[in-house]
């Protein structure tokens, strides 16, 4: 018998129909993969799953009864809680105070009392292996800790469903492994999970089964095992898509070096990185979190520079002690964390595209021009493919795919001798990272520009890169040029014999 069933389910919003004759169910002990594209509504089924949003129509059955009143609270009541990427905690109360919040709504007691809780939250803590103390201030602990709390508030109350949404975005490797091996426990323990990302690679290694939305429909749920990464790409997005074919290395090594690193060195993050990049060349970087590879990119360009070594532009020595200095000698940097480090996200996405290159549009009388930022904004928008109905609206209103364009067209515009990326798809839908790639590999063949593209996802870097190079304790361990080591299983066997070292 199945957990939760949803029959015939229908959603709209001001006559967008969000879900559309949709069907789900999911059975006890289940690891399901919830799939789809940005707008494709994963968002509003869980929702609807939750109780926050009421269908506009369909019927839902659990353990095979049916619920004839379905609204807010509704999945707090019967066992159903989502632990949302923002976590949804109070980071100024203890950690005993968020776990026994959910219980005390349910219970409608308006009083804590802490006595009551302080065992049952001890247990779970101790259960779930978080290393904290009960009184101890939420926000003070680690992301990947008080994700751990938001689950122990959801066992407190005996949730038969979890719903997790995007819930690696912020963890490292040795985290993530952490959560899917509570996962899997949750999973003996006969509880439902259903899994939200866009790293394909995550769904099929702790899920079950995946349904995969697409423009708010029910498009298939299948066994993971029975499928590729390539078969989910296409139920998706509706369609195969053909990647470029990249040039060999051996053909790009006659060109040009345009950035090489000698010796260079930080300490505590990395050591004795030496490498060359050559003209029109994709160098990708690949290594477990905490391998020194976002610190490497954050030298280069100047936030965190490094203590000794040296660094050449087009075989010209340069200094690089602030942003400053990067920008000037033609690096770019598309950081991991867009919201923080690449966008002012209350300011118009016509000034977010222009800001590193706005003294292109000062006039004659030194004052700015605004006719030539709307051009060189709609250029880009243009170009690169943002989906927007004003490019004076806030960056804010966007979604995380046409956000990080704007972040990567932003430095296009620079017309920049080395772009490097970092994590430059997290949590971007497959669509996007799509588009992402295509402009890039478009730009290094129109402009001759050399990236350094950093990923966690092995099959970005092997679609993309004509070389990679492997991190591992801040040094380079590894270096793959022959195209026949550069394989999706090749290197992630690599990376697994990493993790077992570790």
């Amino acid at each position: 018998m199945n957990y939760i069933d949803i029959e015939h389910c229908y959603k709209s919003f001001g006559g967008v129909h969000a879900l559309s004759d949709v069907s789900f169910s999911l059975k006890p002990g289940e690891i399901r993969g919830l799939i789809g594209e940005n707008g494709s509504g994963k968002s509003t089924l869980i929702k609807i799953l939750a109780g926050s949003l009421k269908a506009d129509s369909g019927k839902i059955y659990l353990e095979g009864k049916p619920v004839n009143s379905w609204g807010a609270l509704s999945g707090l009541t019967k066992g159903i809680s989502v632990i949302y990427q923002d976590l949804s905690l109070f980071p100024n109360l203890t950690v005993l105070e968020n776990i026994c919040l959910c219980d005390q709504v349910k219970s409608k007691n308006f009083f804590i009392d802490k006595n009551q809780y302080v065992n049952k939250a001890i247990s779970l803590i101790e259960d779930l292996d978080i290393g904290v103390d009960v009184n101890e201030i939420l926000g003070e602990l680690t992301i990947a800790k008080q994700q751990l709390i938001a689950i122990a508030r959801a066992l407190l109350i005996e949730s038969k469903l979890l719903i997790f949404d995007e819930p690696t975005t912020a963890l490292t490797r040795e985290e993530i492994n952490k959560l899917f091996k509570l996962i899997d426990k949750l999973k003996n323990n006969n509880i439902s999970i259903i899994f939200i990302s866009h790293k394909l690679d995550e769904i099929i290694e702790i899920c079950d089964s995946l349904t995969v939305l697409r423009d708010g429909k029910h498009i298939a749920t299948e066994q993971v095992k029975k499928l590729s990464i390539e078969e989910i790409e296409t139920l998706m997005v509706g369609k195969n898509f053909n990647y470029t074919k990249k040039s060999e290395y051996n053909l790009l090594s006659s060109e040009p070096v345009v950035l090489e690193l000698k010796n260079l060195t930080k300490k505590n993050n990395f050591k004795d990185i030496s490498l060359k990049l050559h003209k029109g060349e994709i160098l990708g970087i690949s290594g477990l979190l905490g391998a020194g590879r976002t610190e490497l990119a954050s030298a280069i360009f100047g936030i965190a520079p490094c203590d000794s070594g040296t660094i050449k532009i087009e075989n010209k020595q340069i200094k690089i002690r602030k942003v400053e200095d990067a920008v000037k000698a033609g690096i770019a940097y598309v950081p991991e964390d867009r919201l923080i480090q690449g966008l002012v996200l209350n300011y118009p996405q016509r000034d977010n595209l222009v800001a590193p290159s706005l003294s292109k549009c000062i006039n004659k009388h030194h004052l700015i021009d605004e006719a030539k930022i709307t051009e060189i904004a709609k250029k880009w928008t243009k170009a690169i493919g943002v989906k927007t109905d004003s490019i004076h609206k806030t960056a804010r209103t966007l979604s995380g795919g046409n956000q990080q364009k704007i972040v990567i067209a932003k430095w296009l515009e620079m017309n920049p001798k080395v772009l490097i990326l970092d994590g430059p798809t997290v949590g971007v839908d497959i669509g996007a990272k799509a588009g992402i790639f295509k402009t890039i590999t478009e730009m290094v063949e129109k402009l001759g520009m050399s990236v350094i593209l950093i990923s966690d996802e092995i099959r970005e870097l092997t679609a993309n890169s004509n070389r990679i190079l492997i991190m591992r304790n801040g040094k380079i361990a590894q270096e793959l040029s022959d195209p026949k080591d550069i394989d999706d299983t090749y290197i992630q066997n690599i990376l697994n014999k990493q993790k077992r070292v570790l």
